[in-house]
């Protein structure tokens, strides 16, 4: 007889979508975490000994909680991403890549997140790794309508180069869009903490009670924190004329370059054609994909930045989304004639270098508001359709990408 699997915990509160799901506190899930604990590389260290202090929440996701950290060795500020228990092979990989693209401190900026110390903690719920990078802020918290041009190019030069310093390192990230870009937030460095957490919002807290007593487990935190309000707060201390550096994050999917692909799992935004068309007319779950798929992302992620929508908003991984970059391209690659024509809807699109023109007309109308004059958004189109093209072996590298006349008039200008 198979038993029933167990009933879901229901809890007196609910805290509505603002901190992660109360349910992935179970083996398998989240670390329960409470402000003030510490924590160490080093198992069987006394608490007070431990190096790492939690201070506040950062975010969270389907596989980490994100913390505002005290590193009180160095006295100095940190982000400890804790991963959940069933994650820890990609989060590994994660550590990994990250390693592989470290360098010294007296270097210039990679453009890529970077990692301090990385370890494993044990608790109620399993193994869990423990990332320990800079503070960074998430760029979609912080991109607004009025970003200034220079800021949106300086946004983007730094995508660009944190792409090509992952490619000489031989990586390949596989899920660049907005969302896995932040900014880092140098001023920090100088704060003191008792300022820090006075100006951060106050706690949002909300108490972890089940219905059942029985229920009240050590899996479960006694309560759960929304995340501050960190871009309000870089507001009242960042420098004003201080260029954005921007950082790349979540390596969860990246790969060496020479590596097999592997489950892939990108945003929309993120797929490129190659990807997108083996997923959707193959079934292919773990498609191939290479450097120039990061090419693709960055191209489509720099449109984002300098319009503020993504380049196909609110198109899904379908049909659609296949006949929607046929006609951004103006041609149907040799590869998907064969699929293209047993499917009507696609059959019946106009595609054509005349209206891939008009489209991308269209599109130079969004993108001129976010470009410093005509001039400006002219040269931008130009590296769109250089990059934003279907088949793989024609985009250009991204060491290409970084020398195009956009970023260096870009340079001229500030």
């Amino acid at each position: 007889m198979v038993a029933a699997p167990p009933q879901p915990i229901e809890f007196h509160f609910d805290p509505m979508g603002t901190t992660e799901a109360l349910e992935r506190y179970s083996p398998g899930g989240y670390h329960p975490v409470v402000i003030g604990d510490m924590l160490d590389s080093q198992p069987g260290l006394a608490s007070h000994e431990r190096r790492y202090r939690v201070l506040h929440k950062l975010g969270f996701g389907s596989f980490a909680t994100v913390w505002l950290a005290r590193d009180v060795q160095s006295s100095t500020f940190v982000a400890l991403k804790l991963t959940t228990a069933d994650s820890g092979a990609q989060e590994a990989r994660e550590a990994r890549m990250l390693q592989k693209l470290a360098v010294s401190p007296t270097e210039p900026s990679t453009h890529v997140l970077s990692l301090q110390d990385h370890f494993i903690i044990d608790g109620p719920n399993g193994s869990h790794h423990v990332l320990v990078t800079d503070v960074v802020l998430p760029l979609l918290s912080i991109l607004k309508p009025s970003t200034e041009p220079s800021w949106r190019k300086a946004l983007a030069r730094g995508l660009v180069l944190g792409v090509a310093h992952m490619h000489r390192r031989g990586v390949k990230h596989g899920d660049l869009h907005l969302g896995n870009l932040a900014c880092a937030m140098p001023e920090l460095a100088s704060q003191d903490e008792d300022d820090v957490m006075q100006d951060l919002t106050p706690y949002d807290l909300t108490i972890v009670l089940p219905r059942e007593p029985s229920d009240q487990t050590p899996s479960l935190p006694p309560y759960v924190v929304g995340p501050c309000e960190l871009g309000k707060y870089w507001e009242s201390i960042r420098s004003p004329d201080s260029p954005p550096e921007v950082k790349i994050l979540d390596f969860g999917n990246a790969r060496e370059a020479h590596e097999a692909a592997g489950e892939l799992q990108c945003a929309v935004e993120a797929c490129a054609p190659e990807v997108a068309f083996a997923r959707v007319a193959l079934g292919h779950s773990s498609p191939e994909w290479g450097l120039p798929s990061d090419v693709w992302a960055v191209g489509a992620t720099i449109y984002e930045i300098v319009t503020g929508s993504s380049l196909f908003y609110g198109v899904g991984l379908a049909e659609g989304l296949l006949g929607r970059l046929a006609t951004l391209a103006g041609a149907v690659p040799p590869q998907w004639q064969s699929y293209w024509q047993s499917r009507p809807h696609l059959r019946q699109s106009e595609i054509s270098a005349e209206v891939a023109d008009s489209e991308w007309e269209r599109r130079r109308a969004l993108l001129r508001k976010g470009c410093v004059d005509d001039a400006d958004a002219d040269r931008l189109v130009q590296l769109l359709r250089r990059v934003l093209v279907l088949e793989p072996d024609r985009r250009p590298s991204i060491e290409d990408v970084v020398r195009d006349a956009w970023f260096r008039d870009g340079k001229r200008r500030q």
